[in-house]
């Protein structure tokens, strides 16, 4: 079923979906950082996110380990690799979620492929990321025109559907895929894999960003090849978020644990000060993602410790 023909319930958005929406449309720029899970090994993930949202980090994406991840460059897919060699995967993706949303006012939205989201079910996976405090999740390889299942399933849940736009789409394609997407539009930097560090297009990324904005009103965040601070702030004036991932992953996977921790935590923050290089660094309230006061465990949820 198409996005064109498929009738979509009005969103009523989680407290987490809710404040993804504020935070993108009322204090742009913000910085989105893209960490695959198992990368710090069991409960290591979420604390590694709590320090990045401490050192700038307004996002937090976390990425499902997967076989055959075909957007991906040589980093990430080794990563992701070595979490499936250790049998991570979709539960443990939850419950770092959980965590992390249970401590810092970040927004927490996963990244994933389709294969993972169809062997969990999309219904429970929507049901299972709301109650662990995710704003959404996008699947980078399911087209709008077969994402109807997992649209309404979403939109049952109250979290967002961010859509990934490719720079060649058409004009009709775009529009389907800026009706089907909520949260964001993904407009990928450079037409490559995750880890590219060349130069950037900025006239192509400046007309297609605006093709987007002009299909509807949902922001534009981008990534993929914003690999330094410098190009960060090249592009900020074009979308809502920048999102960074390989910067800020190869020195956790390629330096010790400590070493590792404190250069990708220095990263981050250099990255946010060149979105805002006034200072003007968003102030999180004190609660967390899904509208609750940083550090208050919802009882009685499946993933409490």
């Amino acid at each position: 079923m198409s996005a064109a023909r498929l009738t979509l319930s009005p969103i009523h958005l989680t407290p987490a979906a809710a404040w993804l929406t504020e935070r993108l449309t009322h204090h742009a720029p913000q910085l989105g950082v893209f960490l695959p899970v198992g990368i710090a090994g069991p409960g290591g993930d979420a604390t590694v996110l709590r320090l990045l949202a401490d050192r700038g980090a307004d996002i937090l994406e976390v990425g499902i380990p997967h076989h055959d991840p075909i957007y991906d460059g040589p980093l990430i897919t080794h990563a992701y690799r070595q979490a499936l060699y250790r049998g991570i995967g979709v539960a443990e993706a939850l419950d770092t979620v959980h965590r992390t949303a249970s401590a810092t006012a970040a927004s927490l939205v996963v990244m994933t492929y389709w294969e993972p989201v169809r062997a969990w079910g999309p219904d429970r996976f929507a049901r299972d990321l709301a109650a662990a405090g995710a704003a959404g999740a996008m699947i980078v390889d399911l087209p709008v025109s077969q994402a109807g299942p997992w649209l309404t399933a979403a939109r049952r849940s109250g979290i967002h559907t961010p859509q990934l736009a490719a720079r060649h789409s058409s004009d009709a394609e775009i529009r389907q895929i800026a009706a089907a997407a909520t949260g964001w539009v993904y407009a990928p930097a450079a037409h490559a894999l995750t880890g590219y560090t060349g130069r950037l297009d900025l006239p192509s990324l400046t007309a297609f960003t605006q093709r987007l904005h002009a299909a509807g009103p949902t922001p534009v965040v981008t990534g993929i090849g914003v690999s330094t601070p410098a190009k960060a702030a090249q592009v900020r004036h074009l979308v809502s978020a920048v999102v960074v991932g390989t910067p800020v992953i190869r020195p956790l996977l390629e330096l010790g644990a400590s070493d590792g921790l404190r250069a990708a935590a220095d990263r981050v923050a250099a990255f946010a000060q060149a979105l805002r290089p006034a200072a003007q660094t968003m102030s999180n309230p004190p609660m967390n993602s899904r509208g609750l006061p940083r550090r208050h465990r919802n009882r009685g949820h499946p993933w409490d410790t």
